[in-house]
């Protein structure tokens, strides 16, 4: 294979200014699904490779077309996940709603679409936490000790 055609088959689907604005944390499903893509979208042959491991669950363009997603139905998110690296996928463009032993509650219908219904649970990529992390900042809790010593001070004064 030349380099050209090397190159022409790992071009990303959707232009890269596009997607690099897309939130690839809302999932546009609320079962148990992978997905696979990213701020230069996702490699073209990456949508073989998702219809050969998802079973009976249709391959989805979202994402503005920067990302491609199944329902994980009939297997688990690790097994969905092993599937999709095993077929060439990098773990680090993979993301998830739900842990590596959630399966979809829903069936896809003739539509391509979920019936049933699930919670989504928090978004994994490679088994890894995408969630950020929310703290209390220090202006607050000082904020929170005022209002306490004062409220205290009011009682006995």
């Amino acid at each position: 294979m030349s380099s050209t055609a090397s190159s022409t088959a790992a071009a990303a689907s959707a232009s890269s200014s596009s997607c690099a604005t897309q939130n690839f944390s809302d999932f546009p499903t609320k079962d148990i699904a992978c997905a696979v893509g990213g701020t230069s979208g996702f490699n073209s042959s990456y949508r073989d490779t998702l219809k050969d491991c998802c079973k009976s669950a249709p391959v989805e363009s979202w994402a503005n077309n920067c990302g491609l997603y199944c329902l994980s139905v009939d297997q688990t998110i690790a097994d969905l996940q092993k599937c999709w690296q095993e077929g060439g996928v990098k773990a680090g463009e993979i993301y998830c709603s739900g842990n590596n032993t959630a399966t979809a509650t829903g069936k896809p219908s003739s539509s391509g679409s979920a019936t049933g219904s699930g919670s989504q649970a928090s978004n994994t990529a490679g088994g890894q936490s995408n969630a950020p992390v929310h703290g209390v900042s220090k202006t607050g809790l000082s904020m929170a000790a005022m209002v306490l010593v004062s409220a205290v001070f009011g009682v006995l004064l």
